[in-house]
């Protein structure tokens, strides 16, 4: 009996304590529609109130999450600490064979003599804006022919191509971005080995055109680095990344955004024209990435003109072979003049048949 009533009792408190409740809010909502100011100063003390005792009940529940989230770093620690010491093993073994590839190609380059254009940074400038719209992507930077800067200069940072230069000025160059519409780069995915062209879109990706094996298909992550085609981005330059192969052409995102670059470099073409002219040359145009917009002389191998007297003597005349002397009358014998002192004598013309007589002896 007594655990009947005790439980009534505690139902009673219950609904005693939830009406007061309710009836504490309706009052605060009344009070807040009739003077908000009231309730508003209200609503503050009660926060004043009320927050150092919370500040005192949420102690124990914060010890205890603080507790179970200890316990569960060092327990996921171990599989954490394996995984790391695998992916420290793989990159080891990477680095090894990374190496040893190095080694080797540095040994066949000697052993063959290969020769390697030099790469020299022909500046090093600040951009000083770059402009983003739907047709044209460029940038400025303050540097110009004055620095040793010419057209078709490749333009670069640390993480990858910017562009190549198009208008210099003399302390000023325009800079063509690799996402405009008129840029084409010649890459190669690393992955694959493949040569492609990266096209500017004039918008923030890129499309990867003209790949060599297209059926081999392109996934997202693979590199796509400067392959050295055309003599102006020297190889081996981060151009872009795929972020998308599923469509055509496949989409890449470049490694650079030139809306948030300070410093660039400017380097020399990777293989410029040269700048000595022959004696005979001819006058054609030369792409502007090759050396500068203008034309410019091109070399023409010319053969030495062979003299007098190393020509080879003139063919002797063929002589019809004479006919048989039955066909017509024996022609009369010439006589012997003899010839006066420096007096030319006409030499006589003599036909296949006719025979000369000898001079008397």
């Amino acid at each position: 009996m007594s655990t009947t009533r005790r439980e009534q009792n505690l139902a009673l408190l219950g609904a005693l304590a939830s009406g007061a409740v309710i009836a504490v809010a309706l009052v605060l909502l009344l009070l807040s529609r009739a003077n908000p100011e009231n309730s508003a100063r209200l609503r503050g003390t009660a926060i004043d109130v009320v927050a150092p005792v919370w500040s005192v009940v949420r102690i124990p529940f914060d010890l205890i999450g603080t507790g179970f989230g200890y316990v569960g770093d060092y327990i996921g620690a171990a599989s954490r600490n394996r995984d790391l010491e695998k992916l420290t093993a793989q990159q080891a073994r990477a680095l090894q064979t990374q190496a040893a590839i190095t080694h080797e190609n540095q040994q066949l380059r000697s052993l063959l003599k290969v020769v390697t254009p030099d790469r020299r940074v022909v500046a090093s400038a600040r951009i000083a804006g770059a402009s983003s719209g739907a047709v044209i992507r460029s940038a400025v930077v303050s540097a110009g022919s004055a620095n040793g800067v010419a057209v078709g200069q490749p333009v670069r940072v640390a993480a990858g191509l910017v562009g190549r230069t198009v208008e210099v000025g003399a302390s000023a160059t325009r800079v063509l971005l690799l996402t405009d519409a008129n840029s084409r780069i010649p890459v190669t995915i690393v992955r694959t080995g493949q040569s492609a062209l990266v096209v500017g879109a004039s918008r923030a990706l890129v499309e990867v055109r003209e790949r060599v094996g297209a059926e081999v298909p392109l996934v997202a992550g693979d590199r796509l680095v400067t392959s050295g085609d055309g003599g102006v981005f020297p190889p081996g330059i981060p151009v872009a990344v795929v972020v998308d192969g599923s469509q055509e052409p496949p989409l890449a995102r470049p490694f650079v955004n030139p809306a948030g670059l300070g410093m660039v470099l400017i380097e020399s073409a990777y293989l410029p024209v040269p700048a000595t002219v022959p004696v005979e040359t001819s006058t054609v145009a030369v792409p502007r990435e090759a050396g500068g917009g203008r034309t410019k002389p091109s070399i023409i191998t010319s053969t030495p003109r062979a003299t007098a007297s190393a020509l080879p003597p003139p063919p002797a005349p063929v002589i019809a072979p004479p006919v048989a002397a039955a066909a017509k009358p024996a022609a009369p014998a010439l006589k012997y003049v003899p010839r006066a002192m420096n007096v030319p004598l006409a030499a006589p013309v003599l036909s296949p048949t006719d025979t000369p007589a000898a001079p008397p002896q």
